[in-house]
């Protein structure tokens, strides 16, 4: 029901705002989303979220990513959301943002006990639209602890930015005495690192989406398009495409999927949240090359939605890590489960190896 529901939603708005769209980010789609109830899925009820799980969230993101909806869903819900709700803060309504932990640690500086961010904080998604933005960082000297800063982006200036599918990817300017920022409680709270993995889930689930959209756009106009007397779809090089297109998508669906189960039971699951991004970004290098190649032409022009989720693939299988950083990461995991903890790991045991 919940996905039927989002489609529909989503096919309504493709169908009359995609001008809207072309501006970088749609504020009537997040208005009807968020009247909807469906910009703070997962978030607990009583941190003024909608409450569900991440299960549920993973069905609105993947019909976002089918779509190439512009509203930044993932970081409202995923990181945002869930990082202010899981250090006790109340999740304020609108759109939010989220800094990316390898832009802040450079403006981070000490500021007698504590310490305050100073300077420019680069490649912050959707800062232009967001209600707020959440900064977290580790803290200097202090292992295990994290710094938190909710600001506020009228307080700053914006440069704007975009990736490669014109997405807002901005440049905050603090102002000249900085943003102060103070620590969360030890334990269970968020984190930089945990909010990388979250952020790689999120990109994975945006990918499936979009990945499934251009498999789907790719069989038709395979059914379409005709050459020599009959359709394309007819010829056995182009049944070979396609056919190991769809592999790619369905691999990378159910080792996403997978990862959402497992971070619903653990939520510092690590391993396969990082299969879930690698397989994601391998898949979409099969999408592109296939779905441009059987495209021809047309699948470059701006009229056609071809365009519309290569360049969001292009684009997203190298935020929030990239599949090489993310193989390096998990094969030197492997490596260091050893042949005593190797099978656990591959099975879903408890792994030997401390997350880092």
């Amino acid at each position: 029901m919940l996905r039927s529901t989002v489609s529909a939603m989503l096919q309504a708005w493709a169908g009359s705002a995609r001008d809207e769209a072309a501006q970088g980010w749609s504020a009537g789609l997040w208005r009807l989303l968020e009247e909807s109830g469906l910009t703070l899925v997962s978030v607990p009820e009583s941190a003024g979220g909608s409450g569900g799980d991440l299960r549920d969230l993973a069905t609105v993101v993947q019909a976002c990513g089918y779509r190439a909806a512009p509203v930044p869903l993932v970081e409202t819900a995923l990181l945002a959301g869930w990082g202010l709700a899981s250090a006790g803060i109340a999740v304020p309504p609108g759109p939010l943002a989220v800094a990316p932990p390898a832009a802040v640690s450079p403006a981070l500086v000490p500021d007698g006990p504590g310490q305050r961010l100073v300077g420019r904080v680069c490649g912050v998604p959707w800062a232009r639209a967001a209600r707020r933005i959440l900064v977290l960082a580790a803290a200097p000297g202090q292992p295990g602890r994290t710094v938190h800063a909710v600001i506020d982006p009228h307080d700053c200036e914006i440069e704007p930015g975009a990736n490669l599918a014109g997405e807002p990817r901005d440049t905050l300017v603090l102002p000249p005495r900085g943003v102060d920022c103070r620590p969360l409680p030890a334990g269970d709270g968020p984190d930089p690192s945990r909010m990388a993995l979250r952020g790689a889930l999120g990109r994975a689930l945006l990918m499936v989406g979009s990945l499934q959209r251009v498999l789907d756009l790719t069989v038709r106009y395979a059914g379409e398009r005709e050459q020599f007397g009959r359709p394309i779809s007819r010829f056995q090089a182009v049944q070979q495409q396609i056919a190991a297109l769809a592999g790619a998508v369905e691999q990378a669906r159910a080792i996403t999927d997978l990862a959402v189960e497992t971070l619903q039971q653990d939520d510092r699951a690590v391993e396969v949240v990082m299969a879930a991004k690698i397989c994601a970004g391998h898949a979409a290098s099969v999408a592109i090359a296939v779905g441009h190649q059987v495209h021809g032409a047309i699948g470059f022009t701006t009229e056609h939605e071809l365009h519309l989720h290569t360049r969001r693939l292009m684009s997203w299988r190298d935020e929030d890590g990239s599949e090489s950083e993310w193989s390096a990461e998990l094969g030197a995991r492997i490596a260091g489960a050893g042949p005593g903890g190797l099978w656990d790991l591959l099975t879903g045991g408890t792994s030997p190896v401390a997350a880092r």
